[in-house]
């Protein structure tokens, strides 16, 4: 008994390189849009880092000089905190920081007289992502340290 086994039409695959073609352009364009909107989040939290670096120099910076220069190192030219926080928003707007990044603000400045902390933030501007998802992105805040080393005058 000979059996014969009827053979299958086969199925046309008309159109599925494009449908497989139109499936990796998106990824690829998703995958852009990902790497685009990493790198500026880093490139914006780099500039931040770089203000609040001058920043917290600068605050370092604020003690009475003439004071120094005439007695030495003594409790009077230790940093204070008024002096700081002036130094601080004084080198940002004389460092033109302000105007390059909008919303850039100053969280906190903080010294104990030898050290100084400047915590700054702003609101983060993502090229794509937001505008074609509507999600709200938050801000990028950075922290910087400067120290005042001079020595005290011997008592």
């Amino acid at each position: 008994m000979v059996s014969r086994t009827r053979a299958l039409p086969l199925r046309d695959d008309t159109g599925s390189v494009l449908l497989l073609g139109i499936g990796w352009l998106v990824a690829c364009l998703l995958a852009a849009v990902v790497v685009i909107d990493v790198s500026a989040v880093a490139i914006e939290r780099q500039q931040l880092q770089a203000a609040a670096d001058g920043a917290a120099l600068a605050g370092a910076q604020a003690i009475d000089q003439a004071d120094y220069y005439a007695h030495g190192a003594t409790d009077r030219t230790r940093l204070q905190p008024g002096a700081v926080r002036d130094r601080v928003l004084g080198h940002l707007q004389g460092s033109a920081a302000a105007a390059a990044m909008p919303g850039l603000s100053v969280r906190e400045t903080w010294t104990d007289g030898a050290q100084v902390r400047v915590r700054l933030s702003r609101p983060l501007q993502l090229p794509i992502l937001p505008s074609l998802l509507e999600v709200s992105v938050p801000d990028a805040e950075v922290e910087a340290w400067a120290r005042l080393a001079y020595r005290p005058a011997a008592a």
